[in-house]
């Protein structure tokens, strides 16, 4: 049987693989034929950063016991791929697209990593990305990191990537992968994922460990699926989820039995009230906005409730940095050498570096290589730390938990009742990554010269499985 991975869902081969139509061992093999004929070669997109020499052996092991009648999960013989911030033990390097760590190994999986094993998962390759999660420097490209050159577009070679998690996105629309493992802080799911037109998840703040992935900030930072579909999505969410001593930032078991009771039900004949933020329809371009607007109409049509919310109170402070309380990047900046020192300390088998410090100084050695558009973001952070900037940091936080929970996405759902809000494109998606609140990208269609648009669809915290509920059913009927 031909296997055509761009398309295929991990539901689909899921079953597929039941019937015995192809093995994971087949699906495993044709991914990895797909990463060496376009990779670096043929489309050159430069997606992935290395393969796993492992991968065609834990498909045939995992093959070996679903002939045995054993079948850990939905994600048994899956081919995956993971962002190159995520620890992967000795079978791929942790580098986060750096030159400084392109040689270094992690001591052990991240937790969410040995989750996904435990279910059955492939791991192909680690994704290329933006150098650092697109913490070292303002003038670097989306998609580009020293280790590996810069992402293209699946789609087209001129289209935008996004970043930082562009590998993932690129690679699984590519078939390099079924689904991959991206990481967000601030729109770094979403934003690739509306460039490739995927559903990609940046979950609440909590539910997905983060020990074992190269940080930024322990108030924003998190991993999420980036699939196809949203029930891929979900099936990601189910393993990837769980409660992790290593990161107290993961809220108990218990929550999530209750969410997952409370919204376990079949909602595919619900209407929802959708809250549409108008005033960032201004940042698309006519023929995204077209696309968009053809989306919101079928919704309607279809019995869904379209709620224009007006005045949306973080707009100003995104866009207009005269604003008082613009949303600038002060959390980040304090937070980023604390847990990126704590990484190194406990994460690096080498421990070639153990300090920020340490790592620019190298950077400076070799400019060249490691830092062609500078690493000004480092500097900054270094400052932070030596400079007594703890009333900014907790100032800044305070601000962003009233800008964008208390007067944006808690008021704009309360006020109106609804369901979910809608932003459109990724424009908007800090307000979410700030808040901790999940988001979702939804693909509504692509424009032949400006690539592929969706809607980011926000929901309430910890609401992560209704979201993909209500998702799946938008989906459906956007076809």
């Amino acid at each position: 049987m031909k296997i055509n991975v761009v398309k295929l869902t991990i539901k689909k081969a899921a079953s597929l693989m039941e019937q015995h139509a192809f093995s994971s061992y087949d699906l495993t093999k044709e991914c990895l034929n797909r990463i060496e004929a376009m990779n670096q070669k043929g489309s050159e997109l430069q997606a992935v950063l290395e393969v796993n020499p492992g991968a065609l052996d834990a498909a045939r092991r995992l093959d070996q016991e679903r002939a045995e009648g054993t079948v850990r999960s939905l994600l048994h013989g899956i081919p995956l791929l993971l962002k190159d911030n995520i620890a992967t033990g000795e079978d791929m390097h942790t580098s986060a697209g750096s030159f400084a760590l392109r040689d270094s190994f992690a001591s052990r999986d991240a937790s969410l990593v040995r989750r996904l094993r435990e279910a059955g998962a492939v791991f192909v390759g680690k994704a290329n990305m933006t150098e650092w999660a697109n913490f070292i420097s303002y003038t670097m490209p989306d998609g580009f990191s020293a280790r590996g050159g810069r992402v293209k577009n699946y789609f087209h070679p001129d289209f935008p990537v996004g970043g930082s998690s562009s590998g993932c996105a690129v690679g699984v629309a590519a078939g390099f992968a079924l689904a991959a493992v991206g990481t967000e802080t601030s729109g770094s799911i979403v934003k690739p994922s509306v460039h490739s037109s995927l559903v990609g998840l940046k979950p609440s703040i909590g539910l997905v460990s983060r020990s074992g992935i190269i940080p930024i900030s322990t108030t924003q930072d998190t991993a999420g699926p980036m699939a196809k579909t949203a029930e891929d999505a979900a099936i990601l969410l189910d393993i990837m989820a769980g409660c992790d001593s290593e990161d107290l930032a993961t809220v108990s078991a218990d929550v999530w039995k209750r969410q997952r009771a409370a919204h376990s039900y079949d909602c595919r004949r619900e209407h929802y009230r959708i809250g549409v933020l108008r005033q960032f329809f201004a940042h698309l371009t006519p023929s995204h906005k077209s696309l968009i607007e053809k989306a919101l109409q079928r919704m309607e049509d279809n019995g869904h409730q379209i709620i224009e919310v007006g005045n949306f109170a973080p707009y100003e402070n995104i866009f207009d940095e005269n604003a008082p309380d613009y949303l600038g990047e002060e959390v980040l900046i304090y937070e980023f050498k604390a847990s990126l020192e704590s990484y190194l300390r406990n994460w690096t088998k080498e421990r070639a570096f153990l300090t920020l410090k340490e790592l620019i100084q190298y950077n400076e050695l070799y400019r060249e290589q490691a830092i062609p558009y500078g690493q000004e973001v480092f500097y900054r952070a270094e400052a932070a730390a030596e400079s007594g900037y703890d009333s900014i940091y907790q100032k800044a936080r305070e601000r962003d938990y009233r800008v964008c929970v208390t007067c944006g996405l808690e008021k704009a759902l309360q006020e109106n009742k609804l369901d979910l809000l809608v932003f459109p494109h990724f424009y908007g998606c800090t307000v979410p990554a700030r808040a901790g609140w999940p988001a979702l990208t939804l693909p509504v269609g692509m424009d032949l010269l400006q690539g592929p648009t969706a809607l980011t669809l926000v929901g309430n915290q910890y609401d992560d499985w209704r979201l993909l509920q209500m998702a799946s059913v938008l989906e459906r009927l956007l076809n």
